[in-house]
């Protein structure tokens, strides 16, 4: 907090002497209250008596270079939402905002952005290749405290641009700006307060969590009510038709926050369930894939629809044969894609086609727009779309293995060929480890793979170390199990294509909010290069992953398996599924879901086997009972009012 308020007296913007003294006026509050919570509840320097002989070390799953990275991006995205706040407090007690307000407060909000994208990036990837699931997104408390904000972030992002563009949406954007730190200073709460169960490791102390709450009782109901009470000067609200850039980023807004709303009461709502009634619900993927990814499928297509229409008033035709021939042209790839990678998935198809509808509508605009280009807007749409695409291949089409496997032996998964070589015994600087060899034969090329059991004698711990091959964009991941006997070990293998464009695409989307620091770029012939060689590098031939050897009802059978498996939680971990988990118990439970499926009992039939014995809890998806009819409707609620305020204020506007 102080680096960013040292960086505002730094005032390369230009900020007036009274504007940047209330700046760091509020600034200073937040680092006072802070620095009180560190003294008292919080002592980095208190002492430790009596002292032990040894530590017990780092958690194993941290001892890894990419937690050097992760946690402090995430927390200068953190952190640069608060000097959002302390803009829009400074900007209440001036009594005006006005378009200099908005230019001088979009780099910081930008900046809090990219930080916090490349946080939830280098967070979902070291997930991915450190935990041992092959998942590279939990929904997990405290992996949504990071990405509710992030989504906050997003929409004040685009609200500003249209305040700057033209003059509206004020009161909008200070809301957005308060509403964005809050739910920082809340996902501090989630993670340090121990209410939630999160497969992240945290010192949590109750009391350390009623000061976090009290912190946020005195600085977000603060300026809430201050942003009541204060008047706002603005200049007369600029008009604006419904078929507009203006209008389409409003409901983008509105299905943005809808969205973190959404995310939001999932992840605190079996927490308030359990103090008022006693009950125990689980609220996991099949919940937000249900409710908040169509919300983001609809913004998305919103969003590249916006690239056709223009600020204010619609002065020439709308352009509906070029929207229609990328619709076409979108349907003609998704098509393409459900044959080559046999997409079954109803999610994962309406992903694709989202996915190429935002791609080739970033293209149009871009090569549209000869004399002045949005990079940003082009990388950061693009980004997205690359994102959604590598999601719904890697989700849908994934081959995975689970069972014994003896050395020597050889197992095809995809169009590749795994044959298991040996395992050795040997101790690393602080632990145990048992390390086999796999050699891995695609198209004439072996290579050789090393997959890993770790135990921790001084943690007591046992974790596992992926074996991870990657070519054009996918991979092979294998996961080291159980010794069965000395020549025979559980082992777990996935073939995961297009996976590495998750984090391709959201690397590129980072870059896109870089690009908008930058400002605008002047168009120059030899971009048009640079243009197609990315193209190029997305269209790299790509092996076939289809598996011509297996039969077409085992891999139905096998997706069905992995679905049911994905909607169990594991009880003895924190917030995964036994499809995730690699414990004796997800282990055993998998077995039984195998059996119960090739029973041919029905998947309704097998959830009430689990229900029975252990409770609603044991089921990711929460039920639709009248204790959870608030949770399930919620974002239906949220977008209705929405809805309602936007044309109410649309229709007295005009009355206007």
């Amino acid at each position: 907090m102080s680096l960013y308020g040292f960086f505002v007296t730094l005032n390369f913007q230009r900020i007036s002497s009274d504007f940047k003294t209330k700046i760091l006026m509020f600034q200073g509050i937040l680092c006072f209250g802070f620095i009180v919570f560190l003294k008292f509840k919080s002592n980095p320097f208190e002492k430790l008596f009596p002292i032990p002989e040894e530590g017990i070390g780092l958690n194993p799953l941290l001892q890894d270079p990419g937690l050097a990275f992760h946690p402090p991006f995430l927390y200068l995205g953190y952190v640069g939402l608060s000097i959002v706040w302390s803009f829009a407090l400074a900007g209440l007690f001036n009594e005006s905002f006005d378009k200099d307000w908005a230019t001088k407060t979009k780099p910081w909000v930008i900046v809090s952005w990219i930080f916090l994208s490349i946080g939830i990036t280098l967070g979902s990837y070291w997930a991915y290749y450190e935990l041992g699931w092959g998942g590279f997104w939990f929904w997990d408390p405290v992996e949504n405290a990071s990405l509710i904000p992030w989504i906050v972030a997003t929409a004040l992002m685009h609200s500003i641009i249209v305040m700057e563009k033209r003059g509206i949406l004020v009161n909008w954007c200070i809301l957005l700006s308060i509403l964005g730190f809050a739910l920082s200073m809340v996902g501090t709460f989630i993670v340090r307060s121990g209410l939630l169960t999160s497969v992240h490791a945290f010192a949590n102390d109750p009391d350390r969590g009623i000061f976090i709450l009290s912190l946020i009782a005195i600085y977000i109901i603060g300026s809430l009510f201050v942003f009541a009470i204060k008047p706002i000067k603005t200049n007369q609200l600029a008009k604006y038709n419904l078929l507009s850039k203006d209008f389409f980023l409003i409901i983008n807004n509105l299905l943005l926050i809808v969205s973190a709303l959404t995310i939001f009461i999932g992840t605190i709502y079996p927490m308030i369930l359990e103090i008022f009634s006693g009950d125990r619900i689980s609220v996991g993927p099949p919940f937000y894939t249900i409710t908040v990814i169509p919300i983001i499928f609809l913004f998305t297509i919103l969003a590249s629809m916006a690239i056709f229409l223009p600020w204010g008033k619609l002065k020439t035709n709308f352009e509906y044969t070029k929207i229609l021939i990328l619709f076409l042209l979108s349907l003609f790839l998704t098509l393409i894609f459900y044959i080559y990678f046999d997409v079954q998935n109803i999610f994962s198809n309406i992903g694709v086609f989202v996915s190429f509808w935002i791609l080739l509508s970033s293209v149009y605009g871009f090569i549209n727009r000869r004399k002045k280009i949005s990079f940003s807007s082009f990388f950061g749409h693009s980004g997205l779309g690359i994102l959604i695409l590598g999601c719904s291949i890697s989700i849908s089409s994934q081959k995975q293995y689970e069972g014994p496997m003896s050395l020597n032996e050889n197992l095809k998964i995809g169009n590749y060929k795994v044959r298991f070589l040996n395992v050795e015994d040997g101790n690393g600087p602080n632990y145990i480890n048992s390390t086999a060899s796999f050699s891995i034969e695609n198209a004439g090329r072996i290579i050789k793979l090393s997959a890993e059991k770790r135990f921790y004698p001084v943690e007591k711990s046992m974790t596992t170390e992926a074996g991870i091959y990657s070519k054009y964009f996918s991979h092979v991941y294998i996961i080291l199990g159980e010794k069965i006997n000395s020549d025979e070990w559980m082992v777990r293998i996935w073939f995961k294509p297009m996976v590495s464009l998750i984090w391709i695409g959201a690397l590129i989307t980072s870059l896109g909010g870089l690009l908008s620091l930058l400002g605008k770029i002047k168009f120059m012939p030899n971009f048009r290069y640079l243009f197609f060689l990315f193209i190029l590098l997305f269209s790299y031939p790509i092996n076939s992953y289809s598996d011509n050897v297996s039969i077409y009802e085992t891999e139905q059978i096998e997706s069905r398996i992995k679905y049911i498996n994905q909607n169990i939680r594991c009880l003895v971990c924190e917030s995964q599924t036994i499809d995730e988990s690699n414990s004796p118990l997800a282990k055993d439970f998998r077995e039984i879901v195998r059996k119960k499926v090739l029973n041919n009992e029905t998947d309704e039939s097998i959830y009430n086997y689990f229900r029975e014995r252990y409770g609603d809890y044991i089921i990711m998806k929460p039920p639709f009972k009248n204790n959870t009819l608030l949770l399930w409707i919620a974002p239906f609620v949220f977008l209705m009012m929405g809805l309602f305020i936007i044309f109410k204020y649309q229709k007295g506007h005009s009355d206007n």
